[in-house]
C-alpha cells in the first residue's frame, strides 16, 4: 500500500516536486549523447519495448526520456518508491508499483496491462534489493508473456555522487556528460532458459554500461 495519508502526503508531493524540478536542472545542464538502436527517443517510442537498465542508474534516465510517448516504470511499494512514483508523472511516465519482495504478482499484471495499451515498460533487472549488477529472471518473464523485446541499456555520467545504499546509488550533478547506450534487442521465446538468459542480460547491460563509460572519455 503506498503512503498517502495526511502528512505524509503532503511530505511526498513537495519531496517529488524538489526532486523533478533538481532533474530537470541537472538534465538541461548536462549534455546527453544517446547511441545505438533507434537513438531518437521519439523513434524509440514507436514500437513498445521492455528497457532494462541498473537500479543505481535509474534517476539518469528520467529527463532525456520525459518525451517518450507511453513509458510506464515499475516502482517498488517501500517509502523511497513513493517519492519515485510520484515524480514519474511529471516526466510523462506512469508507475506500476510493486517488486520481487512486495507486491510483484500485482505489479506484474499491472505491466503487462500496460504492454497490451501499447506501453513501453522500464524496469531495474537488479533491484530492489540486488545483487548489484546481476539481472534476475523477472524481467525475462515478463518479456516472454508480453512478447516484448528487452533493450539492454548502458548509463553512464561523468558529473556525479553516490550515496551509502545497497547499491551506491549514483545522483547526477550538473555541468557533466551523461552517455546512453541502447544494446541489441533480447527476445525471450517460450522454450529459453531464463537462468541461462539471466546472465546474458547481465553480459548485455554491462557491454552497454561500458560503452556508455567510453562515450564519456572514460576508459
Amino acid at each position: 500500500m503506498a503512503y498517502t495519508e495526511g502528512f505524509e502526503n503532503i511530505k511526498y508531493n513537495i519531496a517529488a516536486c524538489l526532486i523533478s524540478g533538481y532533474l530537470r536542472l541537472c538534465g538541461i545542464l548536462t549534455k546527453y549523447k544517446i547511441e545505438g538502436l533507434n537513438t531518437s527517443v521519439n523513434k524509440s517510442a514507436e514500437t513498445p519495448v521492455i528497457f532494462a537498465f541498473w537500479h543505481n542508474r535509474q534517476g539518469f534516465l528520467l529527463y532525456p526520456y520525459r518525451k517518450h510517448k507511453k513509458m510506464c516504470v515499475l516502482v517498488s511499494l517501500s517509502k523511497d518508491g513513493e517519492y519515485i512514483a510520484r515524480a514519474l508523472p511529471k516526466f510523462n511516465m506512469i508507475a506500476s508499483r510493486g517488486s520481487t519482495t512486495r507486491g510483484g504478482a500485482s505489479a506484474y499484471r499491472g505491466l503487462i496491462s500496460k504492454a497490451k495499451l501499447g506501453y513501453s515498460l522500464a524496469l531495474t533487472p537488479d533491484g530492489p534489493r540486488g545483487p548489484i549488477y546481476q539481472a534476475s529472471q523477472g524481467v525475462l518473464a515478463l518479456a516472454r508473456k508480453t512478447g516484448l523485446p528487452i533493450i539492454p541499456v548502458g548509463v553512464y555520467a561523468t558529473s556525479k555522487f553516490s550515496v551509502n545504499s545497497w547499491d551506491k546509488f549514483q545522483v547526477i550533478l550538473p555541468f557533466g556528460k551523461c552517455s546512453i547506450v541502447l544494446g541489441k534487442p533480447l527476445k525471450v521465446n517460450r522454450e529459453d532458459n531464463l537462468k541461462e538468459l539471466s546472465k546474458d542480460l547481465t553480459l548485455r547491460i554491462q557491454d552497454a554500461t561500458s560503452q556508455a563509460a567510453k562515450l564519456c572519455g572514460v576508459k
